[in-house]
């Protein structure tokens, strides 16, 4: 065990469980694989289970990845504290996987690998937590360290009939105390949010892990970052896929 990384992911834990905690300096983190096996150590702390991963394409077609743990799943209508979404929420697709991907073929996996294995498309908030000293301004390793500011996840209920869809022109429309605050058609960073799936995949494989079953991949937001405040309810709708809603604890 490497003690440096333990106790950062200990730091992490901490202020993920106590909002009031000091935020976290990672000073001399400067390794993305060290990043990620501090990811490691967070769920190995925690005794949780990795239900989906939180993915980010970059411009030159490089991907970050972290873990979503069943501690922070959550589904449409319930009440969260506003602790869980302190920097905010993202209006997302998730991409449910329902059956395991083949083999990685020695070229990578490719869309027509990944999409049968799709079972469906979720409206979902990312609800946006950092840990971090420097919130979401951190260099790269923390942000990987801190599971990219990940609070949480709320899910709305599955589409299966996805691909009869434009996701790259998708109307999105968000939605506060019934007041429509941000309508708009696409707008997703990596312009098709199925380019990122297919991106984790050969990701995971590449560090030796899977997309397995029953688990999903936020995609990252049609909506760029939205503030919320105690006792609003929310609610995202992507057209002809559906909607998830949410309400802050007043």
């Amino acid at each position: 065990m490497n003690e440096r990384l333990h106790d950062a992911a200990n730091r992490l834990i901490r202020k993920k469980r106590d909002s009031g905690a000091d935020p976290v300096n990672l000073c001399g983190l400067n390794s993305i694989k060290d990043a990620y096996n501090i990811q490691a150590y967070a769920q190995s702390l925690l005794g949780v289970n990795v239900v989906g991963w939180k993915a980010s394409l970059l411009a030159d077609s490089s991907i970050l990845s972290a873990p979503i743990f069943d501690c922070d799943l959550f589904f449409s209508g319930e009440t969260l504290p506003i602790q869980r979404m302190k920097d905010g929420v993202e209006c997302e697709l998730a991409f449910v996987i329902d059956t395991a991907l083949g083999p990685r073929p020695a070229s990578g996996y490719t869309r027509a690998d990944v999409i049968p294995c799709i079972g469906g498309v979720m409206a979902a908030f990312e609800l946006l937590d950092s840990r971090l000293m420097e919130l979401f301004q951190s260099p790269t390793p923390h942000l990987l360290a801190d599971n990219l500011g990940n609070g949480g996840v709320v899910l709305g209920m599955a589409y299966a009939s996805w691909l009869e869809h434009n996701l790259l022109e998708i109307a999105v429309e968000l939605t506060v105390d019934n007041v429509t605050v941000l309508a708009r058609r696409g707008g997703h960073p990596a312009g098709d949010p199925l380019d990122v799936v297919v991106a984790l995949a050969n990701h995971l494989a590449h560090c030796g892990k899977v997309l397995k079953p029953d688990q999903f991949v936020m995609t990252g937001s049609y909506t760029g970052v939205h503030k919320v405040e105690s006792g609003q309810h929310l609610v995202a709708t992507f057209a002809g896929v559906g909607n998830v809603a949410l309400r802050v604890a007043a």
